[in-house]
This record gives structure tokens, C-alpha cells and sequence, in this order.
């Protein structure tokens, strides 16, 4: 086959060309601090660098989710403490009221405190997180309870706020209204124990009064204890994901950061490779065109 000038020409370029685009593709390389933009740079490291980023990106939402569910819990769990103390305030008031000693004045008295207790219950019951209703089941946008204590919430499974924490978990995060202020009746034990205290009823307060009260606060130390086992375990995972994220970080810089004294040692060898090819190629070029003049 005949070698012609043209046929001399297109290869020097076309090699120069294909230097060039090394070069190119070593200073992008040395710019970015990364081995690929772009998955067609190295199909097989772009395809693992792109799974695990998607990856990282749900654990990024999941661990959101946790810190979320984490301070609703929080909130709440709170809440049922500072309701925990108003029904040991009432057990305290119950206990004076039920005394032989004390006087109808003084029983009186005591009155105002327990209906000072049933208002701070109140809001306790009206507890919110992020705007949003802690005790109201799923109806989370408006307040559960009226000022005579009515619950307008759900209640049940219907009632469940579920977090998805991980791939496959999810968690319920709150505490239904029904739960932590209905069933335990705290609202009628208060307005009994106003109306007992204010009738002299020693018999009442002291036995059905201060049974109804004990059993509330044992209802409120059951439903904290279960909320702090669940932010427990919320914890545990959230330090989990923290580690399995540090670990893909690892992995992505493993398979994607460039060595920056290996790149410019080759961009350096590169760039020499280019310039000896140009110069070569511009002297075969040359003389090619000195030949077709003679």
C-alpha cells in the first residue's frame, strides 16, 4: 500500500489528538481530585461510585428520619414527665385532703391547686413538636384536647406515626392521646378529687381517689419506659448508619480519589510524551511537504 503525504498527515494529527485528550483527561483529573466525572470515563468504578452515592444518599434520609423521630420521642417523652409530676402533686394533695386533721377551709384550699393541675395537664396534653400535635394520634394539625379534657385524636393502629428508620424498619414514634390521658381517666380523677376535697369525702380521696392516681402514674412510668427503649434503640441505629456511612466514604475515596503525586508524575510524562510528539510530527510533516514541492 502507497503511503502519501495526506496518509502521513492524519496520522501525526490523529496521534497528537489522542495525546492531547490524555492530557485533557489528566488535568481534569488533577482539577477535580476525583478519577471519573462522568460514568463513560471507567464504566466498572462509575457504576460502584454511583451505586454506592445512591446508597449514602437514602442512609443520609434515614438518618434525618431518626433525628426526627428522635425528637418527637424526646418531646414527648418529656411531656409524660412533667405529667408525671402534676399526678405526684395530686397524689401529694390527695393524701393532705384525706387527713382527720386537716380542716373543710383547708380542704378548700386545696381545691385551687388541683384545678390549677388539671389546666397544666391541659397543656401538657397539648404537648407540640414542629407544630405538630404529639398526643393526636395521626391528626397531628389541631389541638386533641378541650378545655373540658375531650380527646378529638385517634387512637389504636390508626393512631401510629411510623418512621422509616432503615431499609425494611420502621418505627412508631408517638404516643396517642387515648394511651397517656383517656384511659387512665386523668382528667375525671382530677375534677373527682376537686369535687371530693371541696365535699370533706376522706374516704374517698384516701381509697378510690389515691388508687385512681397511682394507677395514672403507673400508666405514664409504663409509656416512658417504652419511649425510652425505643430512643435507645433509635440511637443504636443512628450510630450504626454514622459508621456504615463513614465506611462508604472510605470506599468511594478508595475507588474514586486520585493519588496526587502518581497524576503528576504522569501528567508530567504525558505532557513530554506530547511535546516529543509534536516536534516529530511537525518534522515528518515537513519534510513530507518538501518532497511533494520537489
Amino acid at each position: 500500500m502507497r503511503v502519501t503525504n495526506k496518509m502521513l498527515a492524519n496520522t501525526v494529527l490523529n496521534n497528537l489528538h489522542a495525546g492531547l485528550k490524555r492530557l485533557q483527561k489528566l488535568q481534569d483529573q488533577m482539577s477535580s481530585g476525583q478519577i471519573i466525572s462522568k460514568p463513560s470515563d471507567d464504566p466498572v468504578i462509575g457504576t460502584r461510585v454511583m451505586t454506592l452515592n445512591s446508597v449514602m444518599k437514602q442512609r443520609d434520609q434515614y438518618e434525618r428520619n431518626i433525628d426526627d423521630a428522635i425528637g418527637w420521642m424526646d418531646t414527648t417523652e418529656k411531656a409524660l414527665g412533667s405529667l408525671n409530676d402534676a399526678l405526684q402533686r395530686a397524689r401529694v394533695l390527695a393524701l393532705s385532703g384525706a387527713s382527720d386533721n386537716l380542716s373543710q377551709t383547708d380542704r378548700e384550699a386545696l381545691v385551687k391547686e388541683v384545678e390549677e393541675l388539671k389546666n397544666n395537664v391541659l397543656q401538657i396534653a397539648n404537648t407540640s413538636y414542629a407544630n405538630r400535635y404529639v398526643f393526636a394520634g395521626t391528626k397531628t394539625t389541631a389541638e386533641p384536647f378541650d378545655d373540658l379534657g375531650n380527646y378529638s385524636g385517634n387512637s389504636g393502629a390508626v393512631a401510629q406515626l411510623n418512621w422509616e428508620v432503615s431499609q425494611g424498619m420502621t418505627v412508631a414514634v408517638n404516643v396517642d392521646g387515648n394511651d397517656a390521658f383517656v384511659v387512665p381517666g386523668i382528667f375525671n380523677i382530677l375534677d373527682d378529687l376537686r369535687a371530693d376535697l371541696l365535699a370533706g369525702d376522706t374516704n374517698r380521696i384516701s381509697n378510690t381517689d389515691l388508687a385512681r392516681i397511682d394507677n395514672a402514674i403507673d400508666n405514664t412510668l409504663n409509656l416512658r419506659a417504652a419511649l425510652g427503649a425505643k430512643m435507645n434503640r433509635l440511637e443504636m441505629a443512628k450510630s450504626r448508619s454514622s459508621d456504615e456511612m463513614i465506611n462508604y466514604e472510605q470506599l468511594i475515596a478508595k475507588l474514586n480519589d486520585v493519588d496526587m503525586a502518581k497524576i503528576i508524575t504522569d501528567f508530567t510524562m504525558q505532557e513530554n510524551v506530547y511535546l516529543a510528539a509534536l516536534n516529530a510530527g511537525a518534522r515528518i510533516v515537513q519534510n513530507s511537504l518538501l518532497d511533494f514541492l520537489r
